[in-house]
């Protein structure tokens, strides 16, 4: 997901050297927003799928001393 957002993210910069119009550059806004929507939620994920391992890593370290 990450990748698609950088992805939107270098579309959007191509596009902002082009545009000529107020529309467009209201596409390129919105465009560089979801890119870097889906870049932050990546990182999110990426972030609680870290924490998550960690906890059930610690988790079964207890349980195999117990």
């Amino acid at each position: 997901m990450g990748e698609l957002g950088l992805a939107f993210i270098k579309l959007a910069k191509f596009e902002a050297e082009k545009s000529l119009l107020n529309a467009q550059r209201t596409h390129i806004a919105d465009t560089k927003w979801l890119g870097i929507a889906s870049v932050k939620a990546s990182r999110l994920y990426r972030d609680a799928n870290a924490q998550s391992m960690k906890h059930l890593v610690s988790t079964f370290e207890c349980e195999r001393t117990a």
